[in-house]
């Protein structure tokens, strides 16, 4: 006979009906469009048509067009945005980018909901694809997950859902071939991360780290055929920093992490690919180290002009497979037409190198 034994926790903050207390609300919202002209040298791949190359306008309505409110009642605040992705084509699509709500105790806080991660470094403003940001190119990234976190003056952590949507492996199992996600996955720990920062007048810098962990049971090996359960670790570690002198600005960023993919720590896409881990054949995993770094340099002429240039680089070193070294320059200036309303002229370069399948 199988035994379930099921433990439930709920934690809830509520921010959005307290009649009880006075609730402050501020609605914001953004509309954002990409406007650009793209040329794609493909190099050894190529399109539908069979071509190497692509070149083309780009006339959308960015995927991260906004509408929210922050919200306030005593010593609770809170948070939705809603992310709006219809394409103009009739279709409509409206997603959940930030739920939360964050309770104020004294020495400390609580959050509770789907907010960035502590190992997020937002130190660029590029804006092409959908304001990437480098992020993925140089910098980190978190995206926007469930979590319970703590904060207690510039030290914050965070406890968040395990993710295996990025593994890149087949594995064999009982004869049956099949994906890390499709397998018999335990998690035992939620993804971790942690961040230390403090800001000054003239200066402002952040160091953060992840890790997550889960096993794919009964994973049989082709070398003898024993069964054995294997475990896929990622870690990643950065620290990011900003000067700021007069007008002008100096931001840098640096990483280190293994696996960062399989944790969701990299952004999939033609642009930043790499950091699965994958099946050895075996027991044990082959794994991929990443190191990235940014430089991210500004200047503000007015308060209707302001000049930004930033570069970013990343390599994955897997233990099986050729090193893959992208990286992406841009240069933008951004246009302040009116309070709210702004125009980005960007020049930028992408070298996606090589990918792993």
């Amino acid at each position: 006979m199988k035994k379930l034994t099921i433990l439930i926790a709920a934690i809830a903050l509520v921010c959005f009906s307290v009649p009880a207390m006075a609730v402050d609300w501020n609605f914001y919202g953004s509309a954002r469009m990409a406007t650009f002209y793209v040329s794609d040298d493909l190099g050894d791949g190529e399109t539908a048509s069979g071509d190497d190359g692509d070149t083309g306008v780009q006339w959308d309505l960015q995927g991260n067009s906004r509408l929210g409110a922050n919200v306030k009642a005593e010593n609770i605040k809170g948070q939705f945005e809603l992310g709006l992705k219809g394409n103009g084509q009739g279709d409509v699509d409206v997603g959940t980018r930030r739920i939360y709500g964050v309770w104020n105790f004294g020495p400390g806080w609580m959050k509770v909901g789907k907010d960035y991660t502590p190992v997020s470094q937002f130190i660029s403003g590029q804006v092409f694809d959908a304001d990437l940001g480098l992020l993925g190119v140089g910098t980190q990234y978190g995206n926007r997950v469930g979590q319970i976190a703590f904060g207690f003056g510039g030290f914050e952590i965070a406890m968040m859902t395990v993710d295996t949507r990025q593994v890149e492996a087949e594995f064999v199992v009982n004869g049956l071939t099949f994906d890390i996600a499709a397998g018999d996955v335990d998690k035992y720990l939620p993804k971790i991360e942690a961040k230390w920062g403090m800001s000054f007048d003239a200066w402002n810098f952040g160091i953060m780290g992840g890790y997550q962990t889960f096993t794919v049971e009964d994973v049989v090996s082709s070398v003898d055929g024993d069964k054995d359960d294997l475990d896929v670790d990622s870690y990643t570690v950065g620290a990011d920093a900003g000067f700021n002198f007069g007008p002008g600005y100096v931001k840098a960023a640096l990483s280190y992490g293994q696996n960062i993919g399989t944790a969701g720590w990299g952004l999939p896409g033609n642009r930043n690919q790499g950091g699965w881990a994958a099946w050895d054949g075996d027991d044990d995993t082959d794994d991929v180290d990443t190191f990235m770094g940014a430089l991210v340099a500004g200047l503000k002429v007015s308060d209707m002009l302001s000049f930004e240039a930033g570069f970013g680089y990343r390599q994955d070193d897997p233990d099986e497979g050729e090193k893959s070294e992208p990286w992406a320059m841009y240069v933008q200036s951004v246009i302040a037409l009116a309070p709210g309303v702004y125009i980005i002229p960007e020049v930028g370069y992408f070298d996606g190198d090589k990918t792993f399948g």
